[in-house]
């Protein structure tokens, strides 16, 4: 089953959860289900609550497949987002998760995720990813899906209704094409045109900002973190490093 948390100290997410539970999901034991996917509470942040799976296992009997984070996007640039990305760190855990570690990413569900918040486009938003960035720490394949920049956006129930709407009807696509991004900025402007444009379904994302730390080591640990990975995307500055990915098997683009 597909896992969607909700922090009740992030607004937004529950406002997102207001409006996904109106859908007549059924509530069970503090569990709220709907067909293959279930919907749990948390009292405190989604970024610094490590290994929510483990919990939801020990506590409910369910062992997710993934896990979706309805959340907040706070920028100081204001822009207004609905956004998805992968989690961990190419660094130091200055906003949760370990250091130096990259959570499983779920490139398929993820990128799905873009293009039905694509299709709802009726909305005032700019529609993107975002590079891999901050907590929390677990072994699920994991995402999260954001409203943002500032408390305006986060009780804006239109934006929010559309990211309920996404989690409500999402299901992985099969046979897509996964891969990687390596460059750009933090909200990977060639990777989502690409996934829009072209279908190819992205898993972990490096900006140019950490391009300074990135070498075989964390170029492996992208790779093993994007399950089913066989491409490599560039951008910017990020195109110096073709050759360290082709020489771990990615084909490059």
């Amino acid at each position: 089953m597909i896992g969607i948390v909700v922090s009740k100290e992030d607004i937004a997410s529950m406002n997102i959860a207001k409006e996904l539970l109106a859908h007549q999901w059924k509530e069970k034991n503090g569990v709220f289900f709907h067909k293959e996917k279930f919907l749990v509470f948390i009292d405190d942040t989604h970024l610094y609550h490590d290994n929510i799976d483990v919990e939801i296992k020990k506590k409910y009997g369910i062992k997710p497949k993934a896990i979706i984070f309805p959340s907040r996007h706070k920028a100081k640039a204001e822009r207004k987002t609905l956004s998805v990305h992968p989690i961990g760190n190419y660094s130091q855990a200055d906003f949760g998760g370990k250091e130096k570690e990259l959570v499983l990413s779920a490139p398929l569900l993820m990128s799905q995720a873009l293009h039905m918040l694509h299709q709802k486009k009726d909305i005032d938003y700019e529609i993107c990813f975002e590079v891999t960035h901050h907590g929390p720490y677990l072994s699920t394949p994991t995402f999260f899906i954001e409203v943002g920049s500032t408390e305006k956006e986060w009780m804006d129930m239109d934006a929010c209704k559309k990211i309920a709407e996404v989690l409500h009807e999402i299901s992985p696509p099969s046979n897509k094409k996964i891969a990687i991004g390596i460059g750009g900025g933090h909200y990977a402007p060639r990777f989502t045109d690409i996934a829009l444009k072209e279908g190819i379904s992205f898993g972990h994302m490096i900006p140019e900002y950490h391009l300074s730390i990135l070498n075989e080591k964390v170029a492996e640990k992208m790779i093993d973190a994007t399950p089913g990975v066989k491409y490599a995307f560039f951008h910017g500055e990020g195109k110096k490093y073709r050759k360290l990915f082709e020489d771990l098997g990615l084909e490059t683009f």
